[in-house]
Parts: structure tokens; C-alpha cells; sequence
């Protein structure tokens, strides 16, 4: 079986390469499905377990095969799952805290974290929007966007931000703003006004300290943004609300247990210490993980066409150690618009 196999925790050009012959097939199992794996996305917990930076609670037998958003076809159907699949069904799969065996010609997947993939999707499609996607609308169920709210996102190019703009404005937002480097692609998603980091400071720009948003998301940034959101985000008296799904820091550096502590506990203490705001926007921790009826509803709404499914420009990636490996330090350096795609076996 042709697979991805990291040596140890590293950089990809170091410890990753596709091998072929080292590892065997996965045995058919009595409670998962086994897919031939057509593609898979990443996301950024796969180069933090590379990376070995959450290795508390991602802490692989090495060698290890990586990736865990996938799409396939079924290839075996275990008995207590024959009235809910075929074989020949196109599927796609998540993980739950860490995903591994993605990046495999086959790969055992679990049936809560599986969908039927609509056939209008592609399986790019579908491997790009088994997490992010679900991700996307839980993230907004959080903010409770409404009808008429101003919306700023924090990390708009990303696979979830993507979503997250477009839908927000499914769910009647009325203004979408979003701080990102890729102006050209956040018009074409509808955005109102764009902000480029590296030029401009989001929380000091004039026309939205005029007139605050309603919410801000956070996909990028972490504490700071909280610190410097006051000026162009509603107090709570008028429902400003500020979704943090970055809590820290975007680096997380979970190598040992008492790191838990630091990434937790001060989002913690702020959302805490916000039950006793008088005049400060509602602070919300986001944390959730899809589930299999967030996934076959964002799948159906992207079959349905109500929102764009995008890809980065340079995927699909091929099934290379080159290819992969340019794939990988393509996320790591966060250079990717739209999700990070890898094409694992041909149709």
C-alpha cells in the first residue's frame, strides 16, 4: 500500500516521504468502514502533531501516516453498518482529536465521523469541507448571527474562514468585513471591505470605529485580538459579541502536560471574568467538534450550491513525496487561500 509515513516529529522535508510496500493494507474491521481513500485536506492540527507540538494529546507510534480529513470510496461494509452503507458509496471522514491514516491509499473510518458525499462534490471538494465546513456553522451557531449584524472575521482565507464569510451572510448578515491578504478571493466571496494585516491595524480603522460591528471572529489571531477589539466592537449592552476560536496564541506548544494549563486557563478566566461585564462585548470560547449531521448538512448546502467550496489555487496536490511535501509547508507557512488539498488515488 502506497502511503505518507513520518519518520519522527519535524519539518516535512525532513521526516515525510511517500513510501510504497512498507505498510499493508488495513484489515476489514467489525465496526468501521474501509475506504480507498481518493483524497485529503489539511488542517492545522496535522502540522501541529507533526510538529510535535501537541504531543500530549497527539503523540503517535512512530512511523506514523498523517492526515485525517479524507474522501473515498467503501470498500468493505461491516454487518452492523450494512443498512446504512455499500460498497461503491462515496464517502467522506473526519477525526475527533487526532486524525492519522489519511494520507494512505486505504484507511478504517469511523462511521460517527462519516458522511455520504453528495454527488454533485468532487472528492477535493469533499475532503475540503468534512471539517472546515462543519466547523463554519458551529462557529456561527456560536455567535448566533442575525439578521442585520455587521460581521468582521479575523482570518478570512483559511478553509474555515471561506465558509464561515459566506454563510454568515446566508444567516442575514448584513455587512461582512474580513482581515486578510487576499482581496481578490474575499470579493468574490462577497466580502465588503477587506483589511491587509501587514498594512493596516484592523481595530484602527476609522469607518468601523464609526459604526462597531456586532460580532467579531477570531479564526487568527488569539488574545491580543480581544484586547484591541473594543474600539469597532459593541459593547454587551448592544449585544457586541466576540467569538474566540484562536484562544491563546495560533502556535500551540502542548509538548507537556502543564501546557494544557496555559492554553486553557486564560480563556477560561476571561470568558469567566466576562459573566461581570458592564460595558464589554460578550467573550464566547468556541469549542465544539463536527458531528456527523453538521457534516451532511454543510455537505448538502454545498451540493445545494449556497456557498463556494474553495480550494487553494495550487490544489490539488499529487501523491508524491515532492508533491506532499510541498503540500505540508504550504500550511505550515499559512501561505494557503482556501483549503490544502492532496489527491492520495486516482478514478
Amino acid at each position: 500500500m502506497k502511503v505518507v509515513l513520518v519518520s519522527k516529529f519535524g519539518q516535512p522535508d525532513d521526516v515525510m516521504s511517500v513510501v510504497e510496500g512498507v505498510t499493508k493494507k488495513p484489515a476489514p474491521s467489525k465496526k468501521e468502514l474501509l475506504i480507498r481513500v481518493m483524497a485529503c485536506s489539511l488542517s492545522p492540527g496535522d502540522y501541529r502533531a507533526l510538529l510535535g507540538d501537541k504531543r500530549v494529546v497527539a503523540n503517535p507510534t512512530m512511523p506514523y501516516i498523517p492526515g485525517g480529513d479524507v474522501s473515498g470510496i467503501v470498500e468493505d461494509v461491516p454487518e452492523i453498518l450494512k443498512n446504512q452503507y455499500d460498497i461503491g458509496d462515496r464517502v467522506v471522514s473526519t477525526w475527533d482529536t487526532f486524525g492519522i491514516g489519511g494520507l494512505a491509499e486505504y484507511k478504517l473510518v469511523n462511521p460517527k465521523n462519516t458522511a455520504k458525499l453528495p454527488k454533485e462534490l468532487t472528492f477535493q471538494q469533499g475532503a475540503a469541507l468534512v471539517n472546515s465546513a462543519p466547523h463554519a456553522k458551529l462557529i456561527l451557531d456560536r455567535a448566533q448571527i442575525k439578521k442585520g449584524d455587521r460581521v468582521l472575521v479575523l482570518g478570512g482565507s483559511g478553509g474555515v474562514g471561506t465558509t464561515v464569510i459566506q454563510v454568515a451572510r446566508l444567516r442575514g448578515a448584513s455587512y461582512v468585513a474580513a482581515v486578510s491578504t487576499d482581496d481578490v478571493l474575499m470579493r468574490e466571496l462577497g466580502v465588503d471591505k477587506t483589511i491587509d494585516y501587514r498594512k493596516e491595524n484592523w481595530y484602527d480603522v476609522k469607518e468601523w470605529q464609526d459604526t462597531k460591528f456586532d460580532v467579531i471572529i477570531d479564526l487568527a489571531v488569539g488574545k491580543k485580538a480581544w484586547s484591541q477589539c473594543k474600539p469597532i466592537l459593541k459593547g454587551c449592552r448592544a449585544s457586541g459579541r466576540f467569538v474566540a476560536v484562536v484562544h491563546e496564541n495560533w502556535h500551540i506548544n502542548c509538548r507537556h502536560l502543564y501546557h494544557i494549563f496555559g492554553i486553557l486557563c486564560p480563556p477560561l478566566f476571561r470568558q469567566l471574568f466576562n459573566l461581570f461585564r458592564t460595558t464589554t462585548p460578550y467573550y464566547r470560547m468556541y469549542l465544539n467538534e463536527p458531528s456527523k449531521t453538521s457534516i451532511e448538512t454543510m455537505l448538502s448546502n454545498a451540493a445545494n450550491e449556497d456557498f463556494k467550496t474553495i480550494l487553494d489555487p495550487k490544489s490539488p496536490h499529487p501523491f508524491t513525496t515532492q508533491g506532499v511535501r510541498e503540500a505540508w509547508n504550504h500550511h505550515i507557512a499559512k501561505r494557503g487561500h482556501g483549503k490544502i488539498v492532496i489527491n492520495v488515488c486516482e478514478q
